[in-house]
C-alpha cells in the first residue's frame, strides 16, 4: 500500500479527547472554546499551509484569561483560593496552546511570506497584525538581500520573485505532503490526481489515515477531518 492513503489502527483518541472538564461545569461555552482551540492548534501544527486565522475564538479566550486573572486578585477565602489554583493551572494550559498556535503561524508566515501576500484572499487567512508583520518582514528581507549581495549584481538580476521553468524563488507550501488525519464524519470515497493517474480511497468516520494533504484540504476546511 502506498503512502498516499493508509488506515492506521493505532488508538489516537487521546489526542482528540473532548470530555468536559469540571472547571467548565458552569460555562460550557468556555469548555467548547478550549476543545476547538486544541483542534485548531493541532491542525495548524500539522498542515503544510497556513490555515485561516480564527480571530473571534482567540480573542474570546484571551479575554477569558484576563478576566480570570482579575478574579484571582480579588480572591480571599481558602476555598476560593483552591479553586483559583485549579483555574490557574488550566489557564496556563490555554496560554501555552495560544502561544504555540501563534508561533506556528509566524513560522509559516516567515517561510511563505511572498506566497501569502500574493493571495487574493490573504486578508481572510491572516490577522491584521500578521499582515503588518508579513509586509514588514518581507521588506527587511529584501533590504538585507540587496545590501548583502544584490547591489553587486546587474540591475536585471535584482528581482527576488522570479520563476524559470521548475525553479521558483517564491517558496510555496507543499500541498502534496503526506499528513496523518482522523475522520470526523463519513465522507466516503474520494479521488485525487497523482502525476498522470488517479488515486481513490474511502474515508470512514473515526478512521485514521495517512494521505496527501491536497486530497483532504477541503474536508479540513469543512471541519470533517482533523489533522493529528
Amino acid at each position: 500500500m502506498s503512502f498516499d492513503t493508509q488506515n492506521i489502527s493505532t488508538d489516537l483518541s487521546y489526542l482528540t479527547d473532548t470530555q468536559p472538564s469540571s472547571l467548565y461545569a458552569n460555562d460550557s461555552s468556555n469548555e467548547d472554546s478550549v476543545v476547538i482551540l486544541t483542534r485548531l492548534w493541532m491542525n495548524e501544527r500539522n498542515a503544510p499551509e497556513l490555515l485561516p486565522y480564527q480571530k473571534q475564538l482567540i480573542d474570546n479566550l484571551i479575554e477569558m484569561i484576563e478576566d480570570q486573572a482579575m478574579m484571582d486578585e480579588m480572591t480571599s477565602n481558602l476555598e476560593s483560593k483552591f479553586a483559583s489554583m485549579l483555574y490557574q493551572t488550566e489557564m496556563e494550559r490555554i496560554r501555552y496552546l495560544i502561544k504555540s498556535y501563534l508561533r506556528t503561524r509566524l513560522f509559516k508566515i516567515e517561510k511563505y511570506t511572498l506566497e501569502l501576500l500574493r493571495k487574493p484572499d490573504y486578508a481572510e487567512i491572516m490577522s491584521s497584525q500578521e499582515i503588518v508583520y508579513a509586509r514588514r518582514y518581507q521588506e527587511l528581507i529584501e533590504v538585507h538581500n540587496h545590501e548583502s549581495f544584490l547591489q553587486q549584481l546587474p540591475t536585471t538580476q535584482h528581482k527576488q520573485d522570479e520563476k524559470a521553468g521548475d525553479l521558483d524563488m517564491v517558496v510555496s507550501a507543499n500541498l502534496e505532503a503526506p499528513v496523518f488525519c482522523r475522520v470526523l464524519d463519513d465522507i466516503g470515497e474520494i479521488q485525487w490526481a497523482v502525476n498522470d493517474s488517479a488515486e481513490t480511497t474511502v474515508l470512514e468516520k473515526d478512521g485514521t489515515y495517512i494521505i496527501r494533504y491536497r486530497a483532504i484540504q477541503e474536508y479540513l476546511k469543512e471541519e470533517r477531518i482533523q489533522l493529528i
